[in-house]
């Protein structure tokens, strides 16, 4: 296409020159500029010239297009909510994807628990096509907003999987190509059976590293077909709000938080001793009453043995 090009400029300025059009322009009255003026072609000339530059089979060169980036995306969002409405909006998302099909959406896990009455958490988390996933983010803050919530923290991060697409199919093309080398050499074998076993043997191995190569780009063209998106709900700090109170409110949260441990740590030491208490103690009681005893009669001895000597003779 460029030469053709060429070629036409070439034609009309030839044409201009035969036709004694003047290429450069009379000098004006003070002679200060000079202009090159090329004149217009007709449109015969121009149809000629593209015509030749046609005929002569000049084509554009190939240039090669560039490689597309093969991204991988992936999303996080915490979302906060009042308590008893934090399982609601995870099971409300998880349908949501499960009713858009798996060829849009696929659930890869979903988790919900609940602490006491006062905190509640959820995780879930998503595959789904580029289009719908961004419908469904957009969604995010009117499903938070409609549950009395609203959307914390949200990220994006990609991975770069071009090269290792380039790399794996070039691995593959090579070995599927050393593959169709060793099926034509076996079918075509001269040798005794230890040389077709051997290639048998080779084939299998190189038919193993394609499968495992032919699953590992399937996987990649996944990801970067289908991106990743990981919802986490929790019930904390939905109904505190920020006032100068709050300081002392956590304080005293922490405290009773503090001394509800002091106390489990009582009570699991104790759960510990008490086997040992209930055995350690008996024996040691007989222990000491049993000293006792002896010391008493030993005591009540000594009383005794001036009495029994008898009286003093003089």
């Amino acid at each position: 296409m460029r030469r053709a090009l060429l070629l036409a400029s070439a034609a009309l300025v030839l044409a201009a020159c035969d036709s004694g059009t003047p290429i450069v322009g009379e000098e004006t009255a003070d002679a200060s500029v000079d202009m090159e003026i090329i004149a217009p072609a007709s449109p015969e000339v121009v149809a000629r010239a593209a015509g030749e530059a046609s005929a002569s089979g000049a084509e554009a060169p190939e240039v090669p297009e560039a490689q597309v980036p093969q991204l991988a995306y992936a999303y996080a969002y915490d979302l906060e909510a009042p308590t008893d409405n934090v399982a609601a909006l995870a099971a409300r998302h998880e349908r949501v994807c499960v009713q858009a099909g798996p060829a849009r959406c696929q659930v890869i896990g979903s988790r919900s628990g609940r602490v006491g009455e006062d905190m509640a958490e959820a995780t879930l988390e998503l595959r789904a096509e580029p289009g719908w996933l961004t419908a469904f983010r957009n969604g995010l803050a009117g499903d938070a907003q409609q549950a009395g919530g609203r959307i914390v923290t949200s990220s994006t991060s990609t991975e770069d999987l071009t090269r290792a697409l380039i790399d794996t199919e070039a691995h593959l093309a090579a070995k599927t190509a050393l593959r169709d080398r060793l099926q034509t050499m076996l079918a075509t074998r001269t040798g005794d059976l230890q040389s077709a076993l051997e290639v048998e043997r080779e084939l299998a191995r190189v038919q193993g590293e394609i499968d495992a190569a032919r699953s590992t780009l399937e996987v990649m063209r996944a990801r970067v077909a289908m991106s990743r998106i990981t919802l986490t709900y929790r019930s904390e700090g939905v109904l505190a709000p920020d006032t100068a109170t709050n300081p002392l409110s956590v304080a005293l949260e922490n405290a009773l938080t503090v001394f509800m441990t002091a106390l489990a740590a009582i009570v699991t030491i104790l759960a510990f001793v008490l086997p040992f208490a209930l055995v350690i103690v008996p024996i040691v009681w007989w222990i000491l009453r049993s000293r006792r005893r002896a010391a008493e009669r030993q005591r009540a001895e000594r009383a005794a043995a001036p009495a029994a000597a008898g009286p003093e003779v003089i």
